[in-house]
C-alpha cells in the first residue's frame, strides 16, 4: 500500500521549486487584476481557488526575500468536473495573493497601501515588471483574526488620535487613519476607509483547524560511510495513512506550550521523553523500538531529543486561534502567560527567531519563532543532515493550519516536508484530530447574523447581532468565542475561520467584478465546496455551512437582502458619492 510519507517523496518534491521570478507570467495582458493578500494559512488552498476561476499565478510568499511558489493546479473529480490545470471560469481575470500574514493583510486593507517603502505596504509583487514594483492597489485581504468593534470604528472615524500630521498614539497594525473630512498625510496616515471605500465587507470563507505539527522522525544517525538510519516516534495511536497519530490533552499542551512558565503540576514540558507524553500515547514510549534495540532506552547515554516550540514571529490570525484556545483551556494553569486571543505570542514566551536559514537565540521552553506558516513548517521539519559518523535529533512543535501537514499537502504540494499532526482531546473527553470534518463539527453553534435556519435574511433576528455590522459576521478573538473551546462531541477544539475584507465600493468596475464574480463561485461551485472532494476539503479544512453560504451571498454579492451592503461600483447606488478602492 502506498503511504502518505511514500507518495509525498515520489509526486511532492518534483513541484514544489520556487522561482524567484517566474520565467513567464500567465496573466493575459487582457484580463483584470485583482490584488491582496494576507493570511499564510489560507494561502495554498486559496491560490488553488483563484487558479480555478481567474488565469493560473503562483503564489506569492513573503520573504525576505520574496518568492514565487507554484502550486499544483486542483482537479476537481466531482459530479461538475473541474481540471483547473486546463480549465478557468473567467479567463478574463486574474487575481494575485500575497501570503504575508493576516497582520499585513490588516494593515493594507486599512491603508490602501500598496507601496514597498510604506509602513508595511507589499511592495515586491508585480512579477510582470523587473525589479522591485508594487501592486497598483489593494483589491482584498484575508485575514484569521476577526475584525471587532474596536477595529470597525477605526476603519469607519480613524485613530489619528495626534493629528493626521503625526502618527497616532496607538496604530493598528502600524498603520493611522483619519477620520472622516480630515486630509491624509501618508506615509503616517492614510484615508479615512469608510469615507473613501465604502463600508466594510467581512465574511468567513473557510472554517480552519490549527494543528499542532512535528516531523515523525526524531533522530538521525550516520555511519562512516554516509548512510543514514531514521528512527521515528512511536505511535500507539498512528493513523493508518501516516498522517500522525500524537496524542495530547490541554494540561499537557498547556505544560509545552507555557514552557519555562508551567510551574503548576509538574512543570514544564521540555523532552519528548517526558511520563505525560508516554501516558498518553496508552503507557507506551514514543521512542522508536528500533532505536531501544540500537541505542538503549532513552535516558543516561542516549537521552531523549529536546521539545522545542515553535511559532510565528509576525502579526498572525493563526496565532490568534492558537493563543484564543489556550487562554480559555489554560486560564487556570499555575504560569499560564495566555490571557487572551492575540494576533501576536506573548513577549515572555519568546526566544530565538529563526529567518528561513538560520536560527539565533534558540530557548528551550520558548519559542522559536519565524515569519509565515512556511517558514514555521520548515524549521518543524527535520531536514537536516547528519555528517557522516555523527547522530543528530530533532524534536520541534509548532502551530499550523492543517494545510501545511499531511495528507493536505499532497494536495496543494505547499511543501515536502511530511509533517504529522497530533489528534487533542476536546471538552467531551475524545481525541480527534485535526481535519475539516471536525472543525465543522466545532464551528456548527455559529450560525450568520439576522438570519433563519436556511440562512435567507431575517429582519426580527437583529437584536444581538445585525446583517449591517461587519464585526457580527466573524468570531471575536477573545476566550469568550465559543470557538475558543467548541462543545461538540466530536470536534477538533482549535478552531477558527479565515475572513475575507473587501470594501463596499470600488473604483474600477471591471475590479468589482472580478470580486464578485470569484465570490459568488467561490461560495457556489462544488470544485470549492463539496464536503469530500472540494480544494477545502481536500486540504484538510471545511466550507462553510449551506446557511452561510446563502446568507453571506444575499448580503454582500447579490444583495437580495436589501440592506445595501452589497459590493458595487463607485458612485452607483448606495455607493453614490464614494470613489471606491
Amino acid at each position: 500500500m502506498l503511504t502518505l510519507k511514500h507518495a509525498l517523496l515520489a509526486g511532492v518534491c518534483a513541484v514544489s521549486a520556487v522561482a524567484m521570478l517566474p520565467g513567464a507570467a500567465n496573466a493575459a495582458k487582457t484580463a483584470t487584476p485583482a490584488w491582496g493578500g494576507g493570511s499564510s494559512l489560507i494561502g495554498p488552498y486559496m491560490r488553488q481557488a483563484m487558479d480555478c476561476y481567474g488565469l493560473p499565478e503562483p503564489l506569492i510568499v513573503r520573504g525576505p526575500p520574496v518568492q514565487w511558489v507554484p502550486i499544483s493546479p486542483f482537479n476537481y473529480q466531482g459530479g461538475k468536473a473541474q481540471d483547473c490545470a486546463v480549465t478557468h471560469v473567467n479567463t478574463k481575470a486574474v487575481l494575485w495573493y500575497d501570503s504575508a500574514s493576516s497582520g499585513v493583510g490588516q494593515a493594507n486593507f486599512y491603508s490602501h497601501d500598496p507601496k514597498s517603502d510604506y509602513p508595511n505596504g507589499y511592495g515586491d509583487t508585480n512579477p510582470n515588471k523587473s525589479g522591485e514594483q508594487d501592486m497598483p492597489y489593494v483589491s482584498f485581504g484575508m485575514s484569521d483574526a476577526g475584525l471587532g468593534v474596536a477595529e470597525v470604528n477605526i476603519y469607519n472615524n480613524g485613530n489619528d488620535n495626534n493629528g493626521p500630521n503625526n502618527a497616532c498614539s496607538t496604530p493598528f497594525q502600524t498603520v493611522c487613519v483619519v477620520a472622516p473630512g480630515e486630509t491624509p498625510n501618508p506615509p503616517v496616515t492614510f484615508a479615512n476607509p469608510q469615507q473613501t471605500y465604502g463600508s466594510m465587507v467581512q465574511f468567513p470563507v473557510s472554517v480552519d483547524p490549527v494543528a499542532f505539527a512535528y516531523d515523525p522522525v526524531y533522530k538521525k544517525v550516520a555511519d562512516a560511510q554516509g548512510h543514514i538510519t531514521k528512527y521515528t516516534f512511536n505511535l500507539n495511536f498512528g493513523h493508518q495513512d501516516d498522517s500522525g497519530g500524537l496524542r495530547l490533552d490541554a494540561p499537557t499542551y498547556c505544560a509545552i506550550f507555557n514552557g519555562v512558565f508551567a510551574t503548576g503540576g509538574a512543570g514544564p514540558i521540555t523532552s519528548w521523553g517526558d511520563s505525560r507524553l508516554k501516558a498518553l500515547n496508552g503507557g507506551q514510549s514514543l521512542q522508536d523500538p528500533d532505536d531501544i534495540s540500537d541505542n538503549g532506552a532513552w535516558g543516561g547515554g542516549n537521552p531523549a531529543p529536546d521539545l522545542q516550540i515553535v511559532g510565528r514571529g509576525d502579526s498572525s490570525g493563526t496565532t490568534s486561534i492558537f493563543t484564543r484556545h489556550l487562554a480559555k483551556v489554560c486560564e487556570n494553569v499555575t504560569g499560564n502567560q495566555y490571557a487572551d486571543g492575540k494576533t501576536t505570542l506573548p513577549a515572555s514566551l519568546i526566544g530565538g527567531t529563526f529567518d528561513g536559514n538560520n536560527v539565533t537565540g534558540e530557548v528551550l521552553g520558548k519559542f522559536t519563532v519565524a515569519s509565515g506558516s512556511g517558514n514555521v513548517a520548515k524549521y518543524v521539519a527535520f531536514t537536516a543532515t547528519p555528517a557522516d559518523g555523527q547522530t543528530q535529533q530533532w524534536g520541534k512543535l509548532g502551530y499550523l493550519g492543517s494545510d501545511f501537514v499531511l495528507p493536505a499537502v499532497l494536495v496543494n504540494n505547499n511543501n515536502a516536508f511530511g509533517l504529522n499532526s497530533a489528534d487533542l482531546k476536546n471538552s467531551h473527553g475524545n481525541f480527534e484530530p485535526a481535519d475539516g470534518d471536525h472543525a465543522l463539527v466545532a464551528f456548527g453553534s455559529v450560525t450568520p447574523p439576522q438570519s433563519d435556519k436556511k440562512g435567507h435574511y431575517d429582519l426580527s433576528s437583529c437584536s444581538t447581532r445585525c446583517r449591517s455590522h461587519p464585526y457580527d459576521w466573524v468570531e471575536p478573538v477573545s476566550k469568550t468565542s465559543p470557538l475558543a473551546n467548541p462543545t461538540g462531541t466530536t470536534a477538533y477544539p482549535v478552531v477558527g475561520t479565515t475572513n475575507l475584507l473587501a470594501y463596499t465600493c470600488y473604483s474600477d468596475s471591471k475590479v468589482k467584478d472580478v470580486m464578485t464574480g470569484f465570490t459568488g463561485w467561490y461560495l457556489k461551485s462544488p470544485t470549492v465546496q463539496d464536503s469530500k472532494n472540494g480544494i477545502l476539503s481536500l486540504n484538510g479544512l471545511a466550507a462553510m455551512p449551506k446557511a452561510w453560504q446563502t446568507a453571506i451571498t444575499e448580503s454582500f454579492v447579490s444583495g437580495a437582502d436589501g440592506l445595501g451592503l452589497n459590493i458595487q461600483t463607485g458612485g452607483q447606488g448606495h455607493c453614490a458619492g464614494v470613489t471606491g478602492g
